[in-house]
């Protein structure tokens, strides 16, 4: 039954921003109701073998570790790259690691090196198989060793344990070399 106040009012139309919702809505709910159809059920394949997983596992442990590095040191002198089937070398220009005649780390190689350790405390099964530093160039080993074992004391300053770590070494390069080896899980 009408109102007479009904007959007397003017009919309104529905805005646009008012239709746009009420579709929304319409189509929110009937998205809600839709079911997609059960995937039937695959059995499950053979299990591969430990030592297949180990030798897919590890290479892609490596691979994500160069990645996860070359991310940090993007577009910087730092030299990230994969060593043969397990290892990932570092190498750091001398400049950016010592002053001349010096064993004391650079803010730019303990940065460095504040990684490496992150990455060895990430990956149980990585050690330092290579801790190598340079001299200023003019043949002092004593020097070379000096800065190694600096190297190496950051490191265990930054959690990583001393038998993870390779044995202090001069190297003729002129950077500072570190190998991240990884052994088969």
């Amino acid at each position: 039954m009408l109102h007479e106040s009904d007959a007397k009012r003017p009919a309104t139309r529905p805005t646009l921003p008012s239709i746009a919702w009420l579709s929304f809505a319409v189509l929110a709910v009937c998205g809600c109701a839709s079911v997609a159809p059960p995937r039937p059920l695959e059995p499950p394949g053979p299990p591969e073998p430990p030592a297949a997983e180990a030798r897919t596992a590890l290479p892609a442990a490596l691979a994500a570790e160069q990645r996860w590095l070359q991310s940090w040191f993007q577009g910087t002198p730092v030299v990230i790259e994969q060593h043969g089937d397990a290892a990932v070398n570092v190498d750091v220009p001398r400049e950016f690691c010592f002053d001349r005649g010096r064993s004391t780390v650079k803010p730019a190689l303990a940065a460095v090196l504040d990684k490496v350790a992150e990455s060895l405390r990430r990956r149980p099964s990585a050690h330092l198989a290579l801790l190598a530093a340079p001299d200023d160039g003019a043949g002092t080993t004593p020097l070379a060793l000096q800065r190694a074992v600096q190297v190496n004391r950051h490191l265990r300053n930054r959690g990583v344990p001393s038998a993870r770590l390779g044995e202090p070494a001069a190297t003729g390069s002129a950077a500072v070399q570190l190998r991240i080896a990884f052994a088969a899980p």
